[in-house]
């Protein structure tokens, strides 16, 4: 059982977009698992098997459990039920108090198709007689909440972090060298030299309006909650 359930489209994606919250809630003491719908294999940069390895990597300095759902790179669908079926057996069987997941106001695909069958998925675990892989029972206790992904977000909430938990966010993305810029292959959004720079920018200017050294802005797909994060 976690506490937290970060479900993210690729490796990388939890670290860059939530790995600040991620952080701050391992630092007071929370369980997280991260799970990554797709093993990233369609990449522009790397192969599965080392981002794979990257990724162990990365969820070793978090202090996280991680598993590879085996959903298909770049063929993330709304609408496949057997897809859902994966994300519904993923909540049953860690019965999360909270899932964070990549918010639908996103240019990839794969990022606004997860975040659909994810939105669909919470229900769904709750439905008693509804089958999923692995046959583990009902769960209705999870609360879905949004975070900030590639496109901007007008938040419901701001999470403040504090130096350590935003040094552990950028540790945890630079596990990821093939991504990055220094690596090899064609140039990627992620590969260019100032992609880091906007990382922190965002971070920072978050922080500037949550009173805090850096923040991640987060949105609740239902109402937030006292309780529903660390600090709120």
């Amino acid at each position: 059982m976690a506490e937290i359930l970060v479900i993210a489209p690729h490796p990388d994606d939890a670290e860059l977009h939530a790995g600040g919250l991620i952080a701050r809630h391992r630092q007071a003491g929370r369980s997280v698992v991260i799970a990554d719908a797709t093993a990233g294999e369609l990449g522009s940069r790397g192969d599965a098997a080392q981002r794979l390895r990257e990724a162990a990597e990365a969820a070793r300095l978090l202090g996280v459990e991680r598993e590879c759902l085996g959903l298909p790179d770049g063929g993330l669908s709304v609408a496949d039920r057997e897809q859902r079926a994966v994300i519904v057996a993923a909540i049953r069987r860690h019965r999360p108090r909270v899932v964070i997941a990549l918010a639908e106001q996103a240019r990839h695909p794969d990022h606004s198709a997860l975040a659909g069958l994810v939105r669909q998925a919470i229900k769904a675990a709750a439905l008693h007689r509804l089958p999923a892989p692995g046959d583990h029972p009902a769960w209705d206790g999870a609360r879905l909440i949004w975070v900030e992904a590639e496109l901007p977000l007008q938040p419901s909430a701001l999470v403040p972090l504090d130096t350590a938990c935003w040094a552990s966010k950028m540790a945890a993305i630079r596990c990821y060298a093939s991504q990055l810029a220094g690596g090899s292959g064609p140039p990627t959004s992620i590969s260019r030299p100032e992609f880091l720079e906007w990382i922190e920018a965002r971070g920072r200017v978050w922080g500037q309006m949550a009173g805090a050294p850096y923040a991640e802005a987060i949105v609740g797909a239902e109402p937030l909650l006292i309780g529903d994060l660390v600090g709120s």
